[in-house]
């Protein structure tokens, strides 16, 4: 029964990913919490490898169909980085209580944006603009300390002319460029201390949560724009009051 729950809850993974392009860490970590009872830093890493195996072959159909918006990505991915690692030295500054306040709004702000008939947009300029909301955005992820998934879709849509389709596909691409990297450096922290990730289970909720990632591209390319936008403002809610219920649900 305990199996079938953990297939399932890859599957719930795999399906957020493929249809909404985040939610990968915030989903994953505590089922590898509470379900598999891993440590926390065990469950972390372990986290980062499952979706960096699930975004990679979300990711897979966008690249053949060329829908990867190369031309943004350049100008976002390196100020993103840049800004993370800026944010999350503010964090040591700014209380739990008041990062978890500012997510709680952030993610109410970005739903709904995305529920409306059309998103607020305020399309920038190539070039520093866009690095400039891309370091923001950064800033923003790392003093939260969540996956920015859930903020590159509608920052996206708000400051360029891309389609959901290829916001979704930049933020497979930068969810997976972070897990990837986040992966590796985590695991050679946890090998300093003797600790050996188990990369059957990393392979087993990833493999599963790929073909929930699959199986969601296929249904989202029958879903018009404005429906996948209300589904991704309803998840990203439904997240929001996940992340705010957490202090109680460790007690």
């Amino acid at each position: 029964m305990d199996l079938f729950i953990i297939l399932a809850a890859a599957l719930v993974i795999g399906l957020a990913l493929g249809l909404f392009g985040s939610g990968g860490s915030i989903l994953t970590v505590p089922v590898l919490l509470y379900l598999m009872q891993l440590p926390q830093a065990e469950a972390v890493a372990s986290a980062l490898g499952i979706v960096a195996i699930i975004s990679f072959v979300a990711l897979l159909p966008y690249l053949y169909r060329r829908q990867l918006p190369w031309a943004v990505l350049a100008q976002v991915a390196l100020p993103g980085v840049m800004g993370t690692m800026l944010g999350s030295w503010l964090s040591e500054f700014v209380a739990a209580g008041v990062q978890l306040s500012l997510l709680a709004l952030l993610m109410i702000l970005s739903a709904a944006n995305m529920w409306r008939q059309r998103v607020w947009q305020f399309p920038l300029q190539n070039g520093w603009p866009l690095w400039l909301a891309g370091g923001s955005l950064g800033v923003l992820t790392g003093l939260v300390g969540v996956g920015g998934g859930f903020l590159i879709v509608p920052m996206l849509l708000a400051v360029t002319q891309l389609t959901m389709s290829s916001a979704i596909a930049a933020s497979l691409m930068l969810v997976m460029l972070q897990s990837v990297a986040g992966f590796f450096s985590h695991g050679w922290l946890l090998a300093q201390r003797g600790v050996t990730l188990e990369l059957s289970i990393i392979l087993m909720i990833g493999g599963v949560g790929a073909v929930g990632s699959l199986v969601a591209l296929a249904i989202s390319s029958t879903l018009p724009q404005q429906l996948l936008r209300r589904m991704f403002a309803v998840f990203v809610v439904a997240l929001a009051i996940f992340i705010l219920l957490q202090p109680w649900l460790k007690r």
